[in-house]
């Protein structure tokens, strides 16, 4: 009976162990990367996000829209359906980036794990088109052209940096110089 008693409390001791180095594993493989003591908030660290898991039934913890439209000499330009979606030879979903659209309306999903800091520049990279304070899409800016940028209606010159909030509303416009 003793012998019995010892190795049920061995079990559980060892069951413990291993349920708290799972945990704990699980914890710091999901912190920021450091580098140099800074956290690195780039665009391969909220592509690393895990918005997969939405496609497995499992929720994103942060959910939230925002309205993107751009125009080019006066020409709205659509942005796809589908930006953030990694898919495979027969077209089925592999991957879903945590900035990512659903239709063409300019409509900007961000969807992740965790409270992670998206911006502006991110969704550029996923989507695979150029954007700065100097270019958009293969526009440059130069003597002849600008490029202005408004959130909400108020200028700004955080182009790449934008931080995407909830609800905002980001106007990006390349245009001759007037």
């Amino acid at each position: 009976m003793k012998i019995k008693q010892n190795q049920n409390i061995l079990k559980s001791v060892m069951l413990t162990l291993i349920s708290v180095v799972i945990l704990t594993s699980v914890y710091y493989l999901n912190l920021p990367e450091k580098t140099n003591g800074t956290t690195v908030e780039n665009s391969e660290y909220l592509k690393s996000e895990i918005c997969y898991y939405t496609l497995q039934g499992v929720k994103s913890d942060y959910h939230y829209h925002l309205q993107l439209n751009i125009t080019i000499n006066g020409e709205r330009i659509e942005i796809p359906t589908n930006i953030g979606f990694e898919k495979d030879e027969n077209g089925e979903t592999l991957f879903l980036h945590p900035i990512h659209t659903y239709d063409n309306s300019g409509r900007v999903h961000v969807e992740t794990t965790k409270n992670a800091t998206a911006k502006l520049g991110f969704f550029f990279e996923i989507w695979g088109e150029e954007f700065s304070s100097e270019k958009i899409m293969g526009y440059s800016v130069n003597e002849t052209h600008n490029l202005e940028m408004t959130v909400n209606e108020q200028k700004v010159d955080t182009f790449e940096e934008t931080i995407l909030e909830p609800l905002i509303e980001i106007e990006i416009t390349y245009k001759k110089i007037d």
